[in-house]
């Protein structure tokens, strides 16, 4: 059982990666089509090399200027622990507006696939948020957050979604009685991050939201997938950024 500890002071501290351009937004893209099919492609974006105290460099890092200002684009470790050391150095670093995006599985065979999730909580079945916050079974969103992406979204006229994600640290380990529980309590998602980043941003006190596709079901199709939009599903991502950020 993980004990939460309230104390601040830490034995080791995420350290400034001096990124160029002081950019204090940042895109979490957990999605491989959109960052390898859209961004990486793209000659416009700078790319950046970023060393960490050990001296390994990372090449996952691209900027995006917007209106004169930079912003970051990052694709992030997958899973909790991995996502949230990686933005914990972010927040060092000086960003202090951050939107992720990437899939789900589905919970609820009647969410079509590419379906755009909005969560309003994170049902806490990961390690690293018991070290940021006491100890509950779900995590809430930012509402006003929330509020935000559901407009862009509605706007863009993308199918939307709306309720609880689980998220988990075992792939492997979900269970059929795992998801009849999970949809009992509203769930009608599972990812590996989620909860795990909305700890992190309550207790570093920064602005985050979050967005899911929906992708794979847990008990097969009850309607036609619906269209990908990658390069709308990017642009609806920065539309969120900056206006959480205002």
């Amino acid at each position: 059982m993980i004990k939460y500890d309230p104390e601040r002071k830490t034995v080791f501290s995420p350290f400034d990666l001096k990124l160029n351009g002081n950019p204090t937004k940042c895109l979490l893209i957990f999605d491989d089509e959109i960052w390898e099919d859209f961004v990486l492609p793209n000659e416009k974006l700078e790319t950046i090399s970023v060393t960490n105290a050990y001296g390994r460099t990372f090449d996952t890092y691209r900027y995006i200027e917007v209106d004169g200002e930079k912003i970051l684009l990052v694709y992030p470790t997958m899973g909790a622990a991995g996502s949230v050391c990686d933005t914990e150095l972010l927040i060092a670093s000086g960003i202090k507006t951050f939107v992720a995006f990437g899939t789900c599985g589905r919970l609820d065979k009647n969410i079509a696939k590419n379906t755009i999730i909005l969560p309003t909580a994170a049902y806490r079945e990961e390690g690293t948020s018991y070290h940021y916050l006491p100890d509950t079974n779900e995590i809430d969103v930012d509402e006003s957050a929330l509020e935000i992406a559901e407009k862009v979204f509605n706007d863009n006229d993308f199918v939307i979604k709306k309720g609880k994600i689980w998220t988990t640290d075992a792939v492997y380990r979900e269970t059929f009685n795992k998801v009849k529980l999970m949809q009992d309590r509203g769930c009608i998602g599972v990812e590996m991050e989620l909860s795990a980043l909305l700890a992190l941003a309550k207790y570093r006190d920064i602005k985050f939201t979050e967005f899911l596709i929906a992708d794979d079901t847990v008990d097969g199709e009850a309607k036609e997938p619906l269209a990908r939009r990658n390069e709308d599903i990017f642009n609806a991502a920065m539309e969120i950024l900056n206006s959480i950020a205002s």
